[in-house]
């Protein structure tokens, strides 16, 4: 009888469920890790898995060729995924992980598969049969092509680039599965698009299921049919000629035509219910449409900040932590880069610990995700880092391509996995463990081999991460620093280093040594190797990846600096010596380069008029190691002759000359290093002295003759140093005035060339600032060196106000409050006409404007930060006083920036840190939270005065000028009227709206009048010439709404990617209502700030229960304020149909959630600390955990960037990581200041007199 053998069939079905099925899961262990037990057990899956194997054919007892066949068979799907030609026009091949099978849930002949999709697709296939012919071609989409309809299964990644692409979410044809005549076969849809749809079905309890499956269905038709408008029937549908923007319009039109006919197609208690939802709603469809735009920015948004997280925990040293964080919203991307990080993090933490052998096996396993994480398309593919030089291709089109965010990612996990190679390997070498060390030398060099090929060198403004010459690198430091320990490690061994000094042959060697010499405090050695670094800066350069040049020279000198104030040894000899060096092998780094025509160039004049006799701090015999190591440098880079033609420094010709467009690009390649090489001389500077402040202190005290020499020998040293600063600063000025003349021509008008002149005008105002915060630190720096003089050094030529600032920097630097009181009375009456606003650039703002307010700006910020710190509460506040009369005196013309609001805050916070940590002594430590709260509360009643007072004549953004009613009115007509020509997606880019902002409106109205299409008339040009709009008017509403743009411009993406009103420009409108409601909201907030800091500075000062309890006073007093924001908020939602999901969250925040996040910053240094010492249970890491997920039950954000709380917390992860011997990079100086003993007398006396001015208003400074 038939199938009386069923040996054959029983083989197949073996091989395909119980060896394809499972090698077909292992095979996409990595790509489809996320999927549960049974996913892939569906019907026409299995149909496929039968395919493949029986397509192999017999013998059927040969499984490993059957089950390798068939997953070759069955993987055959990709999408869209750019594929990279190199330059010898090979094109490169996907990896074998990234092709997999969809999940078919329609085939023609068999129908749509049994599963929770089933109703679904059976009434999307109605719907698309019922749907107008002319409508399914003009969306590319055609019944009798399809063969396949089938899911993608991936786990979607939010913040892959591919999302940019219009409507890549909703799904594609699959670009590889073509028949003979050019046509796409196979439609594939995203899962979380369906699970979507389905999960909102299931919640309308209300309603017949069989309306919510047509509502559905009508959607997911929507969605299809714009993805296949993108898509196009084949790959010859789309020329070059096209691009995304260009579809865009197209594709809203087609959508909005399809929704609009299926609703009129309906009859009956259906049409009304349609009809009501699209009244509400303002669109057919609206109420599940809606929903999937919300659905998809909520879920965006969570994998966003789960990912953000997994990335700090990991950071932090909790792995596990951060590996459940990753797995929250899963996706591959994320999965593999916790896994590295992990992994790397680990490594480094553990070999600190001697666990050399174990931190390799962490990193072998790092580096075994990291290939994994490439062949299956978690991590970009490194070819592409050269193929698309960065960027992702999101179209046909050139201009359609976006920054590849993840080659960012890969850069980082590539140099941390670099880094943590060199550190294993040289702690290996140093522990003489040999075998371990060329295990591990061996897997660096192929990991080195594995990047090289890439040759992403080649790719210019990317992170350089050259893998063989940090291997060659790591090599000899590890030989070097294995030596110096098996010779003794002694400190300052010159002639040690001499012998291996020339191995160094990269920027990263001379880091990894100089950090290890640092870490052991071995400061002469250090300084040696930095110097001959600098000499051949040149050659090697002075960066190096997350260490530079600059960070380590100032970690040596915050070293000095600190050690000097508690050493019995004098670290001045090696500072002056430092400094000798240090201006000996600048070269032309130690002066400013000028700009002439085009060209960096330099100033004529020299600085060296240093004496050679000056250098005997040292005796001969100590010197005379250092100087046969660093003599040569020493002897000949002041003077170095680069072109060798007897002249001194670069002639005119030896620069680029740089022309057309790209001028400032190039001037910013050059100037940018010489202006951050002067910023760290003047940090050095203020260190410096700061610590020559110190020891004048100390060595008052002694008037020997040895002692009296050392400060002639000092004094000669500072004064050398501040003459250089003037000098620099007169330069400088020069500089940033022929930077701000230099030319960067005039725009078309036109889009693109409207985009790349914002792009040059952007450079042109960073070097200008750059130069202007350069200028500024060098002032600072002659501030401080004038105060370590005496008063009477002729050095010292001042005004009478420069004479009062330098008093008070010095009295404030010798902890002098006596001096301090004497100066400050009549300082504060010189600054109160002095200039503390300024117009920036980017609105006309001229650069000696800005230099004179923000070197006042700097002068203020440094005394309200040091004040406290002598215990001055009440003076504090005066001085801040004083700085809002010096607004109100000096108001320049134009849109002026203020400064206010961080002086407050820097103010405030300082005083109560102050008071809180002096409360730890009041009462014998006793001293209740209660108590506190109220000296607490007083301060800032007092304080809030002066923020109310200064908030309300101040602007927060242009929306508030939409706040005047009439003003709103006359906008929303405007945009209702004219939106659709001047408001589109191809408009309001960010480049080319700051361009027209910049070149004026009214040019761009010209621009548009020449330009104008007679087949498409613009109604705002027809209006101007009939007359019917003033022109005038027209150029004021048009700045105002293009200023909204770039200023809220965070707000106009998600607009313009959550909802469908922003395809149409005449409803920007409703964007900028939500706007008007936020900034109300924002306005509140401010007028809050006070009770914000000081909450902050509980929690952050240990205080977490006096926290707890002004928190709560706080959600009492604005309750009813937060519930109108809201209640304005659900009124707006219904008046337009959309939500804005960054608002709402913002709004919902209700003014009290935003306090949580400081008690999780209090949390992060003692979690960090108890990671670093192996204490996996952390207490302070549980409390943060814990404050996170709360605080994560009712935020979400956009999803568009990492949210601004977050930001935070990384913020406060880096100053932790950082190393506490560098100082901040602010142009005024920073003090540790010993904690002044204040008592609560003192407190209370203060409180009492605290409107009294300070001191005698008739006494003299």
């Amino acid at each position: 009888p038939a199938f009386a053998d069923s040996s054959q069939a029983e083989q197949v079905i073996s091989l395909t469920f119980d060896h394809t099925l499972p090698a077909y899961r292992e095979y996409h262990r990595d790509l489809l890790f996320h999927l549960k037990p049974g996913e892939l057990e569906q019907p026409f899956f299995a149909a496929k898995l039968f395919e493949a194997v029986l397509e192999q054919g017999g013998p059927w007892d040969e499984k490993d060729r059957i089950v390798a066949g068939a997953l070759d068979r069955l993987n055959d799907f990709l999408g869209y995924r750019p594929i990279a030609v190199l330059e010898n026009g090979r094109k490169a091949e996907p990896y074998a992980h990234e092709r997999f099978r969809p999940l078919p849930i329609f085939l023609r002949g068999a129908g749509v598969a049994h599963g929770k999709y089933h109703d679904l697709i059976e009434r999307v296939l109605e719907l698309f049969r019922e749907m107008p012919p002319d409508l399914l071609a003009e969306s590319h989409f055609d019944l009798n092509q399809l063969d396949e309809l089938a899911v993608d299964l991936r786990a979607h990644d939010h913040v892959h680039p591919a999302n940019k692409r219009t409507n890549y979410l909703f799904g594609e044809w699959d670009p590889h599965r073509i028949d003979l005549k050019g046509h796409y076969r196979r439609f594939v849809v995203r899962r979380v698009i369906l699970d979507a749809l389905l999960d909102w079905a299931a919640k309308q309890k209300r309603v017949d299921p069989d309306e919510t499956l047509f509502d559905i269905s009508a959607v997911l038709c929507g969605t299809i049919l714009m993805a296949s408008a993108i898509s196009g029937y084949g790959p010859d549908c789309h020329d070059s000629s096209v691009t995304l923007t260009s579809l865009l319009p197209r594709v809203a039109r087609q959508r909005d035509e399809f929704y609009s006919s299926l609703l009129q197609s309906v009859t009956g208690a259906r049409a009304k219910r349609l009809a009501r939802h699209a009244k509400q709603t303002r669109q057919p469809f609206g109420h599940v449409r809606q929903a999937l735009n919300m659905f998809l920015a909520q879920y965006g948004a969570q994998q966003v900040q789960r990912r953000q997280l997994a990335y700090l925990f990991a950071r932090m040293g909790y792995a596990e932590a951060s590996l459940r964080q990753a797995a929250v919203i899963p996706c591959a991307s994320a999965r593999f880069e916790c896994e590295v990080l992990c992994r790397v993090h680990s490594a480094r933490r553990i070999v600190e610990q001697k666990q050399v052998a174990e931190a390799f096996r962490l990193l072998t396993e790092a580096e075994e995700y990291l290939h994994r994480g490439i062949d299956c398309g978690a991590l970009v593919d490194p070819w592409n880092v050269l193929g698309f030089q960065g960027l992702f291709p999101l179209f046909i089109s050139r201009e359609d391509s976006v920054p590849d965010q993840r080659v960012e990612m890969l850069f980082h996990i590539m140099e941390a996995l670099l880094d943590a190679y060199s550190r294993v390997l040289e702690e290996a070498a140093a522990r003489g463990e040999k075998g371990l060390e060329l295990a591990i030398s061996q897997r660096y060099e192929g990991l080195a081999e594995f990047w090289d090929r890439f040759g992403t060198l080649t790719v210019h403004d990317l992170p350089r991460v050259a893998a063989r010459e940090q291997l060659d690198s790591a090599e000899h430091v590890a030989r070097a620093l294995a030596d110096w320990r098996a010779a003794g490690e002694a400190a300052g061994d010159i002639l040690f280093w001499r012998g291996h000094v020339e191995q160094f042959q990269s920027a990263k060697a001379y880091a990894q040594v100089v950090s290890a010499l640092l870490e052991r405090h071995d400061r002469v050695a250090a300084l040696g190797l930095l110097m001959q670094w600098l000499s051949e800066q040149e050659t090697v350069g002075l960066e190096a990846g997350h260490m530079s040049f600059e960070d380590l020279l100032l970690w040596w000198m915050g070293q000095a600096v600190e050690e000097g104030s508690t050493s019995k040894d004098d670290p001045w000899p090696l500072v002056r010596r430092m400094f000798d060096y240090l201006e000996a092998n600048a070269g032309e780094l130690w002066s400013s380069p000028a700009y002439r025509e085009g060209t960096i160039v330099e100033e004529s004049a020299k600085s060296s008029d240093w004496p050679d006799e000056g250098h005997d701090m040292l005796d001969e015999e100590d010197d005379e190691e250092e100087d046969e190591l660093f003599g040569a440098a020493y002897d000949n880079m002041v003077f170095k002759d680069s072109a060798d033609d007897g002249q001194e420094g670069p002639t005119m010709d030896d620069g680029p000359r740089l022309e057309g467009d790209s001028e400032f690009e190039i001037v910013e390649k050059r100037l940018e290093p010489r202006l951050k090489f002067l910023r760290l001389l003047a940090q050095l500077w203020q260190m410096g002295a700061t610590l020559a402040v110190e020891r004048e202190v100390v060595a008052t005290r002694d008037d020997s003759k040895e002692s009296r020499a050392a400060r002639t020998a000092q004094a000669e040293s500072l004064r050398h140093w501040l003459e250089h600063s003037v000098r620099l600063q007169t330069d400088l000025a020069r500089l940033i005035d022929d930077l701000w003349k230099g030319d960067i021509g005039e725009s078309s008008g036109e889009h693109d060339a409207n985009v790349e002149y914002d792009s040059q005008l952007q450079t042109k105002l960073y070097l200008v600032q750059t130069a202007l915060a350069t200028w500024l630190s060098c002032r600072s720096a002659q501030w401080c060196l004038a105060c370590a003089l005496s008063p009477e050094d002729q050095t010292v030529r001042s005004s009478a106000e420069e004479v009062r600032i330098i008093d008070m920097y010095r009295g404030i630097m010798q902890r002098n409050e006596a001096e301090v009181r004497r100066v400050l009375p009549g300082l504060l009456r010189s600054l109160q006409n002095k200039p503390l606003l300024y117009v920036p650039l980017e609105h006309g703002g001229e650069p000696k404007q800005i230099l004179t307010a923000r070197s006042m700006q700097m002068l203020v910020r440094f005394l309200l930060a040091h004040l406290p710190q002598l215990g001055l509460l009440r003076e504090t506040w005066h001085l801040l006083r004083t700085a809002r009369q010096m607004e109100r005196a000096s108001r320049p013309r134009g849109m002026a920036v203020t400064e206010f609001d961080r002086l407050f805050r820097i103010a405030l916070r300082n005083t109560l840190e102050c008071v809180v940590r002096a409360s730890e002594d009041w009462k014998g430590g006793r001293f209740s939270d209660e108590d506190l709260i109220e000296i607490v509360g007083e301060i800032v009643e007092l304080y809030l005065d002066q923020w109310l007072e200064h908030s309300g004549t101040m602007r927060l953004s242009s929306v508030e000028a939409l706040k005047v009613e009439p003003v709103w009115d006359d906008t929303a007509k405007f945009v209702k009227t004219y939106g659709s020509d001047i408001l589109n997606a191809r408009i309001l880019t960010l480049g080319n709206v700051r361009a027209i902002l910049h070149s004026g409106v009214s040019k761009f109205l010209e621009y548009l009048e020449q330009n104008e299409d007679p087949l498409r008339p613009v109604k705002l040009l027809d209006d101007l010439r009939s007359g019917k709009i003033d022109r005038e008017e027209a150029a004021e509403q048009l700045h105002l709404i293009y200023q909204v743009v770039v200023e809220k411009f965070d707000r106009f993406l998600e607009y313009n990617t959550t909802t469908t009103q922003s395809d149409y420009g005449e409803q920007f409108y409703s964007l900028l209502d939500f706007l008007r409601l936020e900034t109300a909201y924002d306005r509140d907030a401010w007028n809050l700030l006070p009770v914000a800091v000081a909450h902050e500075v509980l929690a952050r000062q240990g205080k977490p229960e006096a926290a707890t309890i002004w928190e709560d006073v706080f959600a009492v007093k604005t309750e009813e304020m937060a519930d109108t924001h809201l209640e304005g908020l659900e009124s707006l939602q219904k008046k337009y149909g959309m939500k804005l999901l960054s608002i709402s969250n913002h709004l919902q925040e209700r003014f009290v959630k935003p306090l949580a996040v400081n008690h999780m910053l209090a949390r992060i240094r003692p979690a960090c600390e108890d990671a670093d010492r192996g204490r996996s249970n952390s207490p302070s890491f549980l409390a943060l955990q814990t404050g996170v997920e709360e605080y994560l039950k009712t935020t979400s954000g956009s999803g568009l960037d990492v949210p601004s709380w977050l930001k935070t917390l990384e913020d406060e992860l880096n100053r932790v990581h950082e190393s506490g011997d560098q100082p901040a990079p602010d142009a005024e100086p920073q003090l540790r200041l010993p904690t002044p003993t204040i008592t609560l007398k003192d407190i209370r006396q203060q409180l009492k007199q605290w409107k009294e001015p300070p001191g005698n208003r008739k006494g003299k400074a």
